[in-house]
C-alpha cells in the first residue's frame, strides 16, 4: 500500500523543522548572548500502516560568554531650573563625575563668572533622558536669574546688544 501524502506531509514538516532548529546553535537573546536553556524538540513519525512513534531530541545548553557584559549607559538627568551646584550634586549621587559638566552662558552678551554655582540651568546637552555614555561631556547653559532663561534677543540677554535690532 502507498502512504497517503496527506498524513505524510505534516510528519515531514515537523521533521524538517526539528532539523532546522538543531542547526541554530541555541536561541539568541537581544544582547547577542546565547540563551542557556536546553532546547527540546519532539518529532512524530507516522507511517500509513504503523502506529505513531515519538522521538525526543535534546541539545546541550549553550555556554555563556566569560567576558562580563559592559555596564549600561547612564541616562542624562533633568537639570533644567536647578542651580549648577545642584547639578553637580545630582551627578555625584548618580555616580557620574561632576567633572563631565561644562558650563556656558545662556546668552552671547553675558560673561560667565568664575563662581557660578548659584546660576540656573536653562538648557543642557544632551537632552534629559538621552543615553549618557562614559565619554560624553555634558554642556549646561546658565543664567544668573532663572527668569532670564526665557529672555533672548537673537541669543542676547539685552536687546541693545543685539546687532540685528534697529536702534
Amino acid at each position: 500500500m502507498v502512504p497517503n501524502p496527506r498524513r505524510l506531509a505534516p510528519s515531514v514538516l515537523v521533521g524538517v523543522l526539528a532539523l532546522a532548529g538543531c542547526s541554530g546553535g541555541g536561541t539568541q537573546t537581544g544582547d547577542a548572548t546565547p540563551a542557556t536553556a536546553p532546547a527540546t524538540v519532539a518529532t512524530t513519525t507516522a507511517p500509513a500502516t504503523a502506529p505513531a512513534t515519538t522521538t525526543t531530541t535534546t541539545t546541550a545548553p549553550a555556554t555563556a560568554s566569560t567576558a562580563p557584559a559592559p555596564p549600561p549607559d547612564a541616562v542624562m538627568p533633568a537639570l533644567h531650573s536647578r542651580t549648577y551646584e545642584q547639578a553637580r550634586t545630582d551627578f555625584s549621587r548618580q555616580d557620574l563625575s561632576p567633572a563631565r559638566l561644562t558650563a556656558a552662558a545662556q546668552h552671547k552678551d553675558v560673561t560667565l563668572p568664575r563662581d557660578h554655582d548659584d546660576w540656573y540651568i536653562c538648557d543642557s546637552s544632551p537632552r534629559p533622558g538621552a543615553p549618557l555614555p562614559a565619554t560624553t561631556t555634558v554642556t549646561v547653559r546658565l543664567a544668573q536669574d532663572f527668569s532670564d532663561c526665557t529672555t533672548s534677543f537673537n541669543g542676547y540677554l539685552y536687546e541693545e546688544n543685539d546687532p540685528s535690532s534697529a536702534s
